[in-house]
């Protein structure tokens, strides 16, 4: 954990969704973004605060110690982390009538990740997170 850095934000949601795995959780910091598969990394243990919001708030206003709490679990359950510096851009598209929307998180080095948003309001949930986390890496259509 990055000295100062500050917990964020985030949910875990079945409105997202990892290649076939549906149900993920996006959290943010003030220097990373943090993915968790709630099937395999056990993100099945995300219970009570963490259960989708921490604190019942999408970005809660939290202590330095609860941060550092909440970002040690989220270490324990996260199956990708980037830093702002890793990034090179994250695009937002919004979910049509039909389709689903998505995140892309693309890095400086290696392969983008691409989350699905199932629904609007998970659209709306991660527009708000990612202009809080970097604004100037965010695109969206």
């Amino acid at each position: 954990m990055a000295t100062g850095e500050m917990f964020l934000g985030g949910f875990a949601s079945g409105f997202l969704a990892k290649g076939f795995h549906i149900g993920y959780g996006l959290y943010f910091t003030t220097n990373r973004v943090i993915g968790i598969d709630l099937g395999s990394g056990g993100g099945g243990a995300l219970g009570g605060t963490m259960a989708g919001f921490i604190d019942g708030q999408l970005m809660p206003t939290v202590s330095p110690e609860e941060s550092d709490k909440v970002i040690g679990q989220l270490e324990g359950m996260k199956e990708f982390d980037f830093t702002k510096d890793q990034i090179s851009r994250i695009e937002v598209k919004k979910p049509g009538l039909l389709g689903s929307g998505q995140i892309t998180i693309t890095p400086s080095n290696g392969k983008p990740v691409k989350i699905s948003l199932r629904h609007r309001i998970a659209y709306d949930r991660i527009m708000q997170l990612t202009r809080a986390f970097s604004p100037e890496l965010v695109s969206s259509s």
